[in-house]
């Protein structure tokens, strides 16, 4: 479900300048029917990178997965369709993702994900070929992202509770949101972070020290 862009407050005019910054998920929002998630964006013209922690439940209790995607991204003018939305396209240079949930462990064995052996808990680069039960990609088929942003100013000092926006990921018929630009925005968002980030779910602690391990520890398997 899209969000009601005739809503003034979500707006495409915003600068490469006021994206800048960490950007969390305030509540675990249901990102598909059972499936809840925490978006945890980092964002410094021209880089991007997500921080996502998947769970079963909305109190984040049963995790599900973890995943890091890292890039570059580029502001392009208004979606032209989507009222209060810009358009980006976000590139996709490294994922790495680890399992928790032992039904997707065997999913991920049996189609030799990664390195074909996961163990519970452990990192993986999967840049190269994605994790095709989690509908993952790696960056050999997706390279790139068409996505669109939404920022709804709160007004607040320093931007604290400023809401951003991203768009639709989900696929249909028409495709997917590597094959043609996301048809709308969600209707969850995620909060500007301006001093102690949201302590809902995983994550929250992470930071330059966390980002650099994973980054440099983790290297493709094929």
């Amino acid at each position: 479900m899209s969000v009601d862009t005739a809503d003034s407050a979500i707006n495409a005019d915003f600068t490469l300048g006021e994206l800048d910054g960490r950007w969390r998920s305030p509540f675990a929002a249901e990102v598909f029917p059972g499936i809840f998630g925490i978006d945890d964006f980092w964002l410094h013209s021209p880089f991007w990178a997500i921080h996502f922690n998947s769970y079963g439940d909305p109190e984040c209790e049963h995790r599900l997965f973890e995943l890091i995607i890292t890039g570059m991204f580029e502001m392009l003018g208004p979606n032209p369709v989507v009222a209060g939305s810009r358009d980006l396209n976000f590139s996709r240079t490294k994922v790495c993702l680890r399992l928790f949930e032992p039904a997707l462990i065997e999913g991920a064995d049996g189609v030799n994900a990664g390195n074909g052996h996961w163990i519970a808990g452990e990192w993986q680069d999967v840049s190269l070929g994605g994790c095709a039960p989690l509908d993952l990609p790696g960056v050999d088929e997706c390279p790139l992202e068409y996505d669109l942003l939404g920022l709804a100013r709160s007004g607040e000092r320093e931007g604290a509770g400023d809401r951003l926006y991203f768009g639709q990921r989900h696929h249909d018929e028409l495709g997917s949101i590597w094959t043609r630009r996301a048809p709308g925005l969600l209707d969850y968002y995620v909060n500007r972070v301006v001093g102690a980030p949201p302590a809902v779910g995983h994550g929250a602690e992470w930071g330059p020290a966390e980002w650099t391990h994973i980054t440099s520890s983790h290297t493709p398997q094929r």
